[in-house]
């Protein structure tokens, strides 16, 4: 893929130097240079906090066969010196390495669609559950088509994640599915031109990264970036769901390939009991009977892929219904339930965690477990910018008004959530206070709720016994 012609018809190369041959280059790109493997392409990339350029006589040594790098001052005359001792590797020039990652993801996925007329291209985005979503529409497109689906590892979501997982991308693949992240305007449209999606979903909306984005108003528009792409890359006709119980999402311009679904709105009507979903599709009744998981929220995440999958493949829909009774939640350091405790110190903006409050409450409940033997440790929900009063408070208001008595807050927005729930267990600055007295909490309450985000680390909890 990595070829001379394909080199020279990327706008951000400016030279090259070193071997050129008519044999087509590794595309396993690395941007890790204490990663690197050999016959790899490296690319140089330039953060806040590191330049890659200053590692290629490390990833040369590591083996690396290509190696992409930005253009600056007296460079060329570095990799000049490096190159003598190293002739068989080629060294690339360009304007700007993430340029040159963009631009080259840009032209492998077009290449590798415009093979096969029937291959897939889904994005999914949203404000929360996007990582959920891809790996539950991953799971059941690869139990019918095994092998032949690619998905975004973790979430690489971002300007450099996306492009590393279309690299992933290889002949046998007929599905890619691509999660897309923003925190900031234009990137969700930035990277639709990147992947040129043609079928999609978007989870929900909300006040995530709403410090950047001003206003929710402002993320709905932003996550629509993903339907307007659909429909031009698609003329309309994409596969495309959302859920329409979500206040925004219910305003989306119909189109032909559009979906809605909702509980209490949509072309599609779920119910959901028991941790049965049951709905009509094509005048077909689907009963999906899923035992492993136990959050409503995610029942109908778990909903919303199917959907998308059976209106994908409508044709494969009993095969979609029989992996979606299967389907178990991977282990991906974010919701998790560990032994008693529900656990998810990776994200929290006021969607998600009122969704998680909400579906902890109904398990317990279910379980006829009254509040007042579980413990709810709530701490910060980052990237709230002026909001971040307001949101906290609510939710600290919410608690109240659910009868909760047994909370702990913590991180740097406690005085917050005191506003709207004055009197709780205890409240502290810093995890650490919180430790000896989350020993007593483990082992004195049936249920515990943890919720924060990443940068109270409160997952380090569970290694205190």
């Amino acid at each position: 893929m990595l070829s001379p012609e394909i080199l020279k018809s990327l706008n951000s190369v400016l030279s090259t130097t070193g071997r050129v041959s008519s044999n087509t280059l590794s595309l396993v790109i690395n941007t890790d240079s204490r990663r690197i493997q050999k016959g790899e392409t490296f690319v140089a990339l330039l953060g806040e906090n590191f330049d890659g350029f200053n590692y290629i006589e490390q990833v040369l040594k590591f083996g690396a066969a290509v190696v992409i790098y930005s253009k600056a001052v007296r460079r060329a005359e570095v990799i000049n010196k490096i190159a003598e001792n190293f002739p068989d590797v080629l060294f690339v020039e360009t304007t700007d390495t993430l340029k040159f990652i963009q631009e080259l993801a840009t032209k492998h996925i077009r290449n590798w669609r415009a093979e096969k007329v029937d291959r897939k291209i889904v994005s999914i985005t949203g404000s929360n559950g996007k990582t959920t979503h891809k790996e539950m529409l991953s799971y059941l497109l690869n139990s019918v088509f095994p092998e032949k689906v690619l998905s975004t590892k973790g979430n690489l979501n971002n300007h450099i994640g996306v492009p590393l997982t279309i690299f992933r991308l290889e002949d046998f693949h007929e599905i890619a599915i691509i999660e897309m992240g923003m925190n900031h305007p234009g990137e969700i449209t930035e990277l639709c031109e990147i992947v040129h999606p043609e079928h999609g979903i978007i989870t929900n909306i909300g006040a995530a990264h709403i410090e950047f984005m001003h206003s929710i108003e402002n993320i709905y528009q932003e996550k629509l970036s993903l339907y307007k792409a659909v429909l031009k890359n698609s003329n309309a006709n994409g596969m495309f769901v959302v859920n329409a119980d979500d206040e925004f999402l219910s305003k989306l311009q119909p189109s032909k390939g559009l979906t809605t679904f909702g509980e209490a709105n949509g072309d599609i009507r779920l119910n959901i009991v028991d941790g049965k979903i049951s709905f009509n599709f094509n005048d077909n009744q689907v009963l999906i009977n899923n035992k492993n998981i136990l959050e409503h929220h995610n029942l109908k995440n778990l909903a919303a892929t199917a959907i998308l999958a059976m209106k994908l493949f409508p044709e494969k829909w009993q095969e979609i219904v029989l992996a979606a009774n299967n389907y178990q939640q991977p282990s991906m350091n974010r919701s998790q339930w560990v032994d008693n405790i529900f656990l998810d110190a990776y994200n929290a903006n006021p969607s998600s965690m009122k969704a998680s409050l909400n579906s902890f409450i109904s398990i317990v409940k279910g379980k006829n477990i009254s509040l007042d033997e579980c413990y709810f440790v709530l701490g910060d929900m980052n990237e709230l910018g002026a909001f971040s009063r307001e949101f906290h408070k609510e939710i600290a208001l919410s608690l109240k008004q659910e009868g909760i008595k047994n909370v702990s807050f913590i991180g740097r927005f406690k005085d917050y959530y005191l506003e709207g729930f004055s009197d709780p267990t205890s409240a502290y600055l810093k995890k650490e206070d919180f430790e000896a007295e989350w020993k007593k909490i483990r082992s004195k309450y049936k249920f515990v709720f943890v919720k924060a985000s990443r940068s109270l680390q409160l997952e380090s909890l569970m290694s205190i016994v």
